[in-house]
């Protein structure tokens, strides 16, 4: 940030950072010293919590942002090249916080070794963790490029586009593919992650250009394109919806019963979003800080909203049904075991509640913490980098 207040706003986000990267370790601490399934809310049903959640939402702000970057080096509008700078970094930030969330997820960090030498090319899991290997490669290099002023800067920065939409192609892959789930196993998943990634991206930078003070043509540009991309996913999520409400289906009936379940949190997915974008096209053109700030900060709620919702309905819908013998009549849902087989335990059961325990929520803040520190961090280097004038 160029102007006279980023020094300032620097200082802040590096504390914030500090404070975040601190409290999260201390979750995470807490959370390995009796397991972190028992430091947890999870059970052997809901195995993937909250730093998963984190894990998809951080990947999507990352590679949302390179894409943004992109965008400005394909358009060549050198007034938006400082913040394609920042974008870029972000980037890399976002998809290295991301790994962070992985690894704490993880639980004993000597499990990267089997990630490593078991690699099964066969696995999305596999595809996932080349796919984000990848970009943070090509984005290492295309940073060093940018901050040199090297001419190839534009031909990477657009390699690093490529690799963000890989990445989040990837990563829908990784959901739709899991046919157990139905509420993953939709071929709309893919295109959806990566339309998300737009509005992650280009919210985030909406947010950064306001604070940045960046001027109202940048702020007017990100919001239509951050609205667009809201208007686009608002579509897709509603045509997966009607898909899976007009199917008829036991299976189908499970997954829309899950989202009754959670309908606070479903309707924070869809109505912060649709509220933001409502705000970013009546901003038309003005530019006005105070309609983009506030549709930026609704939209990165929206998101998160949409990545907890990967989880809830998936673990929560059953996935297999009885029947009676010799006929196509379905009695009801397969119950499964627990494990708890304690007298005052449930040992099998339809589905399982989930909040987030406290330290979940405090283990959360070290890859958030990890991304602001990782963007401040990079952003120095690409100054040092820079040739001397």
């Amino acid at each position: 940030m160029e102007n006279a207040n980023s020094a300032k706003t620097m200082r802040i986000i590096g504390v914030v950072g500090i404070a975040a990267l601190v409290f999260g370790f201390a979750g995470w601490a807490m959370q390995l010293g009796d397991g972190l399934l028992a430091g947890s809310a999870m059970t052997d049903i809901f195995l993937w919590g909250l730093m998963i959640a984190l894990f998809a939402f951080m990947v999507g702000f990352g590679a949302g942002s390179q894409l943004i970057a992109s965008l400005i080096y394909l358009s060549g509008k050198d007034e938006l090249k400082p913040l394609a700078r920042i974008a870029a970094a972000c980037g890399l930030a976002c998809v290295c916080a991301a790994g962070v969330a992985i690894l704490a997820d993880l639980g004993a960090v000597r499990n990267i070794m089997a990630m490593l030498i078991g690699l099964n090319l066969r696995s999305p899991l596999a595809w996932d963790m080349i796919a984000l290997s990848a970009f943070i490669v090509v984005s290492i290099v295309q940073l060093i490029l940018i901050a040199r002023g090297a001419r190839s800067a534009r031909v990477w920065a657009i390699l690093a586009g490529i690799c963000a939409i890989v990445l989040q192609v990837v990563e829908g892959l990784l959901f739709s593919t899991q046919t157990a789930h139905a509420w993953w196993a939709t071929p709309l998943m893919p295109i959806d992650f990566l339309v998300v990634a737009f509005v992650s991206g280009s919210a985030l930078m909406l947010l950064i250009a306001c604070v940045g003070g960046y001027g109202r043509t940048p702020i007017a540009r990100l919001g239509r394109l951050c609205a667009a991309a809201i208007a686009i996913h608002l579509v897709l999520a509603l045509c997966d919806l009607a898909l899976v409400a007009f199917e008829g289906t036991p299976t189908s009936a499970g997954v829309l019963g899950a989202i009754q379940s959670n309908l606070l949190l479903y309707l924070c997915e869809l109505v912060l979003p649709a509220i933001a974008m409502i705000l970013l096209f009546a901003n038309g053109k003005k530019g006005k800080l105070s309609f983009a700030i506030a549709a930026s900060v609704l939209a990165i709620v929206g998101i998160f909203a949409h990545r907890l919702m990967l989880l809830y309905p998936s673990y929560n819908a059953p996935s297999l049904y009885l029947t009676l013998s010799g006929t196509n009549a379905v009695t009801g849902p397969y119950p499964i075991s627990t494990g708890r087989y304690l007298d005052w335990n449930q040992t099998f059961a339809l589905s399982t509640p989930y909040m987030p325990a406290g330290t979940e929520w405090l283990a959360g803040l070290l890859p958030i913490g990890f991304a602001l520190i990782a963007t401040i961090v990079l952003l120095w280097l690409m100054k040092k980098l820079s040739p001397q004038k």
